[in-house]
């Protein structure tokens, strides 16, 4: 907002003298509106100010005093004191005394000064007045730039009221070509304050390619992508922001991760955990941990799975991991491991039924028949697991009698 002001001040410095030049003026009055320019052409404020104070003391036509009124906003604009300008300029436009087109030049300026007093209501009515005079009624020299369509979305969007933002930020971006980045950076605050997700992800794709080294935009294209169940895409945008380099957060390694386990492709999720956390781009938490280990055992890389799961419960002792790693051990076949974890398992929670029929088939396997029959026994001592438990009763009394 400041640089539109600075070069609010230059453009009216020029078009008031020209334009008190073009009225027809009382010579005396024209000669010290000269005055009054040339002392702020020097600088010379307090001597525009005094001159324009006199001025404003005689008895004026409309006319004259509508520019006396031009000339003092001009002035208040220079020495940065925008509310006072304001006041002037507004006095100025009320008097509806000017030529149609300098009128609408004051009705432009107030809409800046609103807009920089913060006075957003008041602000985006006028610009929007103004667009519609200069459509309607204005000369072949006056146009609506793209600077005043991006104002009257930002009016707009301090007002909350996002469903008027759209059409003016892309109409400014339309006009400007190749816009600033803040430019789209307020479309896509409307696109995503309306839900708007097909606009967003085409501002999004575009400001990927344009700043490909902001990774926000990475993140936010994918997520968009997932709100739209567009999950293929959503991948895709994050695996190019990694090979690309764009990551600088643990977050986003978790993020793709996850995505790889969701769309089918633990290996690689394991991969990429394994690798950022031997890089330390990812602590080994206990947290991202588990998840290492369930991409692993996703991914059927049972040996690896396994070491990850010893080391999380040797650093966290818990029942439901050293059960997990005695299942582990039953699909590996490693009965003497087995019988460890269930150990383990146990002594966390002497209770659990399932354990006795899993420390039977422990010990059977290991030829342990007397300690796999009371594992049994016991199993088969309660209701969830006395089916199972008869069967390998009945199994250990096959091979006795083969025997």
């Amino acid at each position: 907002m400041k640089s539109i002001m600075r070069g609010l001040v230059l453009w009216l410095v020029f078009s008031t003298a020209v334009s008190a030049e073009t009225l027809t003026l009382p010579p005396g009055v024209l000669m010290q509106l000269n005055a009054a320019q040339q002392a702020m052409a020097e600088e010379n404020y307090p001597q525009a100010e005094q001159v324009l104070k006199a001025l404003m003391q005689e008895d004026l036509g409309k006319p004259a005093r509508a520019y006396v009124l031009q000339f003092r906003g001009n002035l208040a604009l220079v020495r940065q004191q925008h509310a006072t300008a304001l006041k002037y300029f507004a006095q100025a436009y009320e008097l509806k005394s000017l030529p149609a087109t300098d009128q609408r030049r004051l009705l432009h300026t107030l809409a800046q000064l609103h807009m920089n007093e913060e006075q957003w209501r008041k602000g985006v009515d006028a610009m929007a007045r103004w667009m519609e005079q200069v459509r309607t009624q204005g000369a072949a020299n006056e146009k609506v730039r793209a600077e005043d369509y991006l104002m009257l979305a930002q009016g707009y969007s301090q007002l909350d009221q996002w469903s008027r933002v759209v059409k003016p930020v892309k109409a400014a971006i339309r006009m400007k070509g190749r816009a600033p980045e803040d430019w789209y950076r307020l479309q896509l605050a409307a696109h995503f304050q309306l839900k708007q997700w097909k606009g967003a992800t085409a501002v999004l794709e575009l400001l990927v390619n344009r700043y490909p080294q902001r990774d926000r935009y990475w993140e936010q294209l994918a997520s968009v992508y997932q709100i739209r169940d567009h999950h293929r895409d959503a991948l895709a945008t994050l695996r190019a922001a990694w090979i690309g380099g764009k990551f600088n957060k643990e977050s986003q390694y978790i993020w793709l991760a996850q995505m790889l386990m969701q769309q089918g492709l633990p290996q690689r999720a394991a991969e990429l955990l394994e690798e950022s956390m031997s890089r330390q781009q990812i602590k080994r938490t206990l947290k991202h941990e588990r998840l290492l280990a369930q991409t692993q055992l996703h991914a059927k890389l049972y040996n690896q799975g396994r070491a990850t799961l010893e080391r999380i419960a040797q650093r966290k002792p818990e029942y439901k991991t050293w059960r997990q790693l005695a299942y582990l051990d039953m699909q590996l076949q490693h009965w003497d491991e087995m019988k460890r974890s269930i150990d383990q398992a146990v002594a966390l929670k002497p209770d659990a039924v399932d354990l006795y029929l899993l420390s039977g088939i422990a010990d059977l396997n290991r030829s342990h028949f007397d300690q796999a029959r009371s594992s049994f026994v016991k199993a088969s001592q309660h209701e969830s697991t006395r089916a199972q438990a008869q069967n390998w009763l009945n199994y250990l009394d096959q091979l006795k009698g083969s025997s």
